[in-house]
């Protein structure tokens, strides 16, 4: 897709891209071929007339065309129609002739085929979704504690990230082909991080798997969590015919809203995963005597996929060292698109960064590609989410209003997606959409594997008892289908999930709420700070400020110590409390009676500083004075010079540009207005508590997210009443029947709890910061 690639040139030769008898204009045009004889040049005009010129040589290419992002082969065309694939590792080629890797396998214990058709699911990954050993006997295996003799080649096992498809789904019912990225693994082409040709491919991929003779109606479902969850939204977007429904477990709705949170470098997780991503993407293959050799017989750290050179071995093994398609897929590895562009400070460096370039990042949006969805989705994230964030509910707005959406929150992290009070609705989802058949009861292995796979994930001994499979004894599928539709939401927001009586951090939540909109309709409250360090239902008549340091060094870069598990029942926080001078916090009354926040949030923070720009974090907590406690809930991050919103901003929900070009400074002297997006909000301030906002420079409030920030101990102002009203705008919505006993301290999965401490702008507590007229 606007890309045009060669192989099997001599390393180091000039290769010139022509059209219609002259030079292509392009940047990278001409280019040397790289170590392995390959080349690709991107961002090409699409059409036909293309061809290669090996200046070094005189040789050349037939003439050939690049292709055009949504101009697609017809739906009988063979590409799709004439690719047959055989349970084990398959290899399909795509429409540019690229081969993908991609492993059938059928339900566990269970032959699929043309008379006996089965129910089909597609995971599509970077990770190593497609080694071809099956992880089921070896999991039956650790459990019993006895001999494996089926258990496979160990080196050849897919990624755990990956055993939603290659596990659970199986166990379920349904067969699943295990789609490996280009670029990565026994993939052939380039790795580009959600580039279109990677989106294409997943067309191509659900239209070949749709047409097989085994696939039961002809169409089929995607499922994952992360990175294949991610890989949902565009795959959809596409729109191939054969695709029946999605179900993507924690994803993000932006490339971006990840790697820079608030418009700043996430040098944690982000900028570790892409590291990642990089070294997956690197061949498991060298040149000598000009052919494809194998790098080495075993894998090389940090270079490859390992399970690509067991593959490797073994498909040679097999060939009498003849052949091995996935040697010949790495020819193209050392092409990957550099994810440079995607990464690093520099983006956003003020001044001189482009910040979030439409050109780059909207290709690669969920939140684009989800405004493109058609087909049912099951859409499940927590609002903790440690790696890909809990921005991902933006995405439940961008689907088209005409598309079925059942989405599902709860408070934890990464893995919560999947407990058991979602995963059973997934499984009827799944039953009624995708295999087109009334929901049925799991037998007692599918029943284990769907209520222990969060908790053993999660290292976790105890979780909620996988719920009872819904409209079992509906007549046919249309009628199961409308009653699935009537009694699930577009919402379902799971409470205090950790506080239930599997046990303190156990995988259970305790209550939950419906809502047919997203926000949910509820009252948008404004919490304006007031000089008390409380907040006001009406801003103060007379303008104040207070001032404090933004040192992000005072406290730990995370809440999660070193080699902490985000996941378990206890990870041990490391959750310090902002030191009184370097930050300000603002909080209500104790609550009266129960009150529900749910829905996306904004601070609007009135600033003045000497610095131009300055970075911002402000964290939503819980206080508890009875028990002088404080636990966490979310928190929103903001670099100061983006100040201009995006048009769909509304009070709750506020959306930056992040351009360089409508970059903004702050002013010594006179207030700006800073509009800090706050992650969404599923909480119920039980009587006696108290909502509290601390406003500080970013880092220490997540688990693994760290932020390359600009701050380095100056100071900010903040205005207050008058003309300079700072206030923390939230959704409270009614209805929701909350559990009446408070959760334990540090009980609530994804939000540690601390000792209280005030901040230096609240006189019902020491501090230096000091509030002025």
């Amino acid at each position: 897709m606007d890309e045009a690639w060669l192989t099997g040139a001599n390393p180091g030769d000039r290769i010139t891209l022509m059209r219609r008898g002259l030079q292509v204009s392009n940047a990278a045009n001409p280019a040397n071929a790289d170590s392995l004889g390959s080349l690709i040049i991107r961002n090409l005009t699409p059409g036909p007339g293309y061809f290669w010129v090996d200046d070094t040589t005189g040789q050349h290419t037939a003439r050939f065309a690049v292709l055009a992002p949504g101009k697609n082969p017809r739906t009988n065309s063979a590409l799709y129609t004439d690719q047959p694939m055989h349970q084990g590792l398959n290899y399909i080629t795509m429409r540019d002739g690229i081969k993908l890797a991609a492993t059938v396998r059928y339900p566990y214990g269970v032959v699929c085929s043309a008379t006996s058709p089965c129910p089909t699911v597609i995971e599509y990954s970077g990770y190593n979704v497609a080694g071809p050993t099956d992880p089921i006997p070896g999991l039956i295996s650790q459990v019993l504690k006895t001999p494996c003799s089926a258990c496979g080649n160990p080196n050849l096992l897919p990624d755990t990230a990956t055993y939603v498809g290659a596990v659970v789904a199986r166990v379920a019912g349904f067969a699943t082909v295990s789609l490996q990225m280009r670029g990565t693994g026994c993939s052939g082409g380039a790795f580009d991080l959600f580039g279109y040709p990677s989106d294409y491919d997943a067309y191509d991929a659900i239209e070949i798997v749709a047409h097989q003779s085994w696939v039961a109606h002809h169409r089929v479902g995607m499922v994952g969590i992360s990175y294949s969850g991610l890989s949902q939204f565009p795959a959809a977007g596409t729109d191939p015919p054969g695709l029946a429904a999605i179900a993507p477990m924690s994803p993000t709705d932006d490339l971006f809203s990840t790697g820079y949170p608030g418009g700043i470098y996430n040098d944690g997780f982000a900028a570790s995963w892409i590291s990642s991503r990089i070294n997956d993407a690197m061949p498991a293959a060298t040149r000598s005597d000009g052919h494809l050799v194998p790098l080495a017989p075993t894998p090389v750290a940090n270079v490859g996929q390992p399970w690509t050179y067991y593959e490797i071995d073994a498909e040679l093994a097999a060939s009498g060292g003849a052949s091995s398609t996935c040697l010949a897929n790495q020819a193209l590895h050392y092409q990957s698109q550099s994810l440079a562009s995607l990464v690093g400070p520099q983006l956003v460096a003020p001044g001189t960064g482009p910040g979030r370039m439409p050109s780059l990042f909207d290709r690669r949006s969920m939140t684009n590609w989800a405004r493109q969805v058609r087909v049912p989705v099951f859409l499940s994230g927590a609002l903790q989410d440690e790696q890909t964030g809990p921005q991902w509910p933006a995405l439940i707005d961008a689907i088209p209003k005409t598309t079925p959406v059942f989405a599902n929150m709860v408070n934890g992290g990464h893995i919560d997606s999947t407990d058991p009070q979602t995963i059973s609705r997934w499984l009827e989802f799944l039953d009624i959409y995708v295999a087109q058949k009334v929901p049925t009861e799991p037998d007692a292995l599918a029943a284990a594997v769907l209520d222990n796979f969060a908790s053993v994930a999660s290292n976790v001994s105890s979780q909620a008892p996988l719920p009872a499979i819904r409209f079992t004894q509906a007549t046919n599928v249309a009628s199961a289908r409308a009653q699935f539709v009537a009694q699930t939401p577009l919402v379902r927001v799971l409470f205090d999930n950790g506080a239930g009586a599997a046990g303190p951090g156990a995988i259970q939540s305790t209550y939950s709420a419906n809502f047919s909109s997203w926000p949910p309709v509820g009252r948008v409250k404004r919490l304006y700070f007031s000089f008390n360090g409380r907040f006001r239902t009406r801003p103060p008549a007379t303008q104040r400020s207070t001032t404090f340091t933004l040192d992000p060094t005072a406290r730990p870069a995370t809440s999660l110590p070193p080699g902490g598990n985000a996941w378990a029942a206890d990870p041990g926080w490391d959750w310090t409390p902002v030191p009184a001078a370097d930050g300000i916090a603002f909080q209500t009354a104790p609550f009266r009676t129960a009150t529900t926040i749910v829905g996306p949030a904004t601070l609007d923070l009135w600033v003045r500083a000497a610095a131009p720009v300055e970075d911002f974090q402000a964290t939503i907590t819980e206080v508890r004075p009875s028990a002088g406690q404080e636990e966490y809930i979310t928190s929103g991050f903001l670099r100061s010079s983006n100040q201009v919103d995006q048009p769909n901003s509304t009070a709750l929900f506020t959306n930056p540009t992040y351009l360089g070009s409508d970059s903004l400074d702050l002013s010594p002297n006179t207030y700006s207005l800073v509009k800090i997006p706050i992650d969404p909000i599923a909480h119920t301030f039980r009587p006696g508590t108290e909502l509290r906002v601390v406003v500080s420079a970013p880092g220490g409030d997540r688990p693994i997210w760290e932020f390359d920030t600009l701050d380095n101990g100056q100071s900010a102002t903040v205005g207050f009443g008058g003309a300079a009203a700072s206030a923390l705008v939230v959704n409270a919505v009614s209805g929701v029947k909350a559990t009446t006993t408070l959760p334990a301290c540090n009980s609530l999965r994804g939000e540690p709890c601390r000792a209280y401490q005030p901040e230096g702008n609240q006189p019902f507590g020491g501090g230096v910061a000091k509030a002025r007229p």
